[in-house]
């Protein structure tokens, strides 16, 4: 069999992709990457035109989490990368037996596409969010920190310094019989560790981080850094446990604007990391969506959210926005509902519904209603 995949984008909101593979053998193993491509801009007819960066080196791939020595059950699968970049990205399937681009001795030449199958849709949200006339167009110093407890769950905050980062040796001591010393066996790869300190605007950023760092469950687990612009910085593509993390407001004159310092250690990308909500056969996928009595509310006015999700989902969190254009997230609710809202502010309101399950994964749609009189 010939071994495929097809990429097909989400939506906006969410920063994930539909990855299908078709060709494979039940039984063998495969790796799925990311290939990371220049933009050009787009030519006189408006068409975006991009290049590979030659010569090719392996900082360009990055593994699709869980993807790596992945065993197929089937000749086909689909599931969703919650981790894409914003950046413009390929992606590419081989057999592990084939030898991945971590493998890949790049001092021979350029890593040899035909070994495996790399799709032709480029996956460029940055663009996306550009040419849908979004009012948040991230910025060359955004960083994306993404949960890998709670797929679908990110934020984007402003990095305002960097210490580091620094790269230390993998390693461990361990206690040897016979000796008084402990024995450091180091890893000959080096990880990257040092501070990054983002700030947050509003309250919706600062909660959403705090769920990203410090989950529910008080357990910590890994996290991912993404760089928001198209423009390499050092946080790209980075999967680090934050080791200590301190919060402090940014300015008296706004309460709800903090700055975040982490302090973090980079972690291997490998399979071994858990993941909640990973659904391989994309069997009846959640999709997030409700109705709004009134769009156009008066101050004071009662409105009704009811929810009209569909596919499989036990877990519903609806976040009301309260702040201007619904940027400062005020109400929670944790059931279906139907709920009722009413807002004593004019101005543009966001109300946005996280719906889905540990195992079906979760999405995200957001709405807005206009408050006035």
């Amino acid at each position: 069999m010939v071994l495929g995949i097809d990429v097909i984008k989400d939506d906006l909101e969410t920063l994930s992709v539909k990855v299908a593979l078709t060709g494979l053998t039940p039984g063998e193993r495969y790796d799925v990457f990311r290939l990371q491509l220049r933009y050009l801009g787009k030519d006189d007819a408006g068409a975006r035109r991009y290049e590979r960066e030659l010569p090719d080196r392996r900082g360009l791939w990055s593994v699709v989490s869980h993807r790596m020595g992945w065993q197929a059950s089937f000749a086909s699968h689909t599931f969703r990368d919650y981790e894409c970049p914003k950046r413009p990205t390929q992606f590419y399937v081989c057999l592990s037996s084939a030898g991945g681009p971590h493998e890949w001795d790049f001092s021979n030449g350029a890593y040899p596409i035909s070994t495996g199958a790399i799709d032709d849709e480029v996956v460029h949200f940055n663009q996306d969010i550009r040419d849908a006339g979004l009012e948040v167009i991230p910025d060359e110093g955004q960083v994306l920190i993404r949960s890998t407890n709670e797929l679908a769950l990110y934020v984007e905050g402003c990095v305002v310094d960097m210490d580091g980062p620094t790269y230390t040796a993998r390693g461990q001591e361990h206690a040897v019989m016979g000796s008084q010393y402990p024995v450091y066996v180091a890893d000959t790869r080096e990880a990257r560790r040092g501070t990054v300190t983002v700030m947050v605007r509003d309250l919706g950023q600062y909660n959403d981080l705090r769920r990203i760092v410090f989950p529910a469950s008080g357990r910590i687990r890994p996290v991912v850094f993404q760089s928001g612009g198209d423009a390499t910085m050092l946080l790209d593509d980075m999967r680090i446990i934050p080791l200590d993390v301190e919060i402090e407001q940014a300015t008296q004159k706004d309460p709800d604007r903090r700055y975040i310092h982490i302090d973090y250690i980079e972690v291997e990308p490998g399979p071994l990391i858990h993941r909640s909500g990973d659904n391989d056969s994309l069997v009846s996928e959640p999709q997030a969506d409700f109705t709004i009595s009134d769009t156009t509310p008066g101050v004071g006015q009662w409105v009704t959210l009811t929810d009209a999700s569909t596919g499989l989902g036990d877990d519903w969190e609806w976040t009301i926005g309260g702040g201007q254009e619904g940027t400062n997230w005020v109400g929670k609710f944790y059931t279906q509902g139907p709920h009722k809202v009413r807002w004593n502010q004019r101005g543009a309101k966001g109300i946005k519904l996280r719906f889905g399950g540990s195992g079906a994964g979760y999405h995200s749609r957001i709405k807005q209603v206009e408050v006035h009189g």
